[in-house]
């Protein structure tokens, strides 16, 4: 009786060892497959904002006709100029930067802006004519504003114009020395301007805004 009950132990603790083996290799089974889904969701997840990210921001950009196109490495800090046609642009990669090659006109604004060596408020109808200069692009990229305008030309001239003016009288700036003022505009903006890529093309001196008493003399 002893040794039958022996044997029927024996049979158990066999049958209750292989059970456990096959259960182990299944779960080392379940295992593989959950780890290699969870690199299959990491990989997609990768793929699809690579996607997303072509999508906004497309890697391949055009360059219009009046236009310059500046591509900047943002790893390496090189930058390659590009006219009209496409270029290779890639998200993270690349910062690519449009300038107008065209002439831009500036204007100050104001009725009586300037102040003479009198002291004198006058109206001075002034247009300047500036261009980004093209050999300078590529090293004036990286600096240059968005608004050129309004963040470069427009405080160069208005200190280049009121310095200017400042230092003539009003006969001489309505009438006897335009030419010398417009020469000395042109040549000292025309530095501070060169200095950011920015090529003047020309100062020209419209109609003057006499101060009401000064017309009255002259009447």
């Amino acid at each position: 009786m002893k040794e039958r009950f022996l044997d029927m132990f024996d049979s158990l603790r066999a049958s209750l060892g292989n059970l456990a083996g096959h259960t182990g290799r299944a779960a080392g089974q379940v295992g593989r497959s959950v780890h290699g889904a969870r690199h299959s969701i990491i990989a997609l997840a990768i793929a699809g904002s690579g996607v997303y990210a072509l999508v906004n921001h497309p890697p391949m950009q055009s360059v219009t006709r009046g236009e310059a196109g500046v591509r900047i490495n943002q790893l390496t800090g090189d930058s390659i100029e590009v006219r009209e046609g496409a270029v290779l642009v890639i998200p993270g990669l690349h910062e690519m930067r449009r300038f107008s090659l065209r002439d831009q006109l500036y204007r100050p604004e104001g009725d009586a802006p300037f102040q003479t060596v009198e002291g004198l408020s006058i109206g001075v109808d002034i247009t300047i004519r500036y261009a980004l200069d093209p050999a300078r692009l590529s090293s004036a990229a990286r600096s240059l504003p968005d608004d050129i305008g309004g963040q470069v030309v427009d405080p160069a001239a208005q200190a280049v114009l009121y310095k200017t003016l400042a230092r003539y009288t009003v006969r001489e700036i309505f009438s006897t020395k335009r030419q010398e003022i417009k020469e000395s505009i042109e040549k000292e903006l025309g530095e501070m301007l060169g200095k950011d890529g920015i090529k003047l093309i020309s100062a020209m001196i419209g109609q003057v805004e006499l101060p009401a008493d000064y017309r009255a003399g002259m009447d």
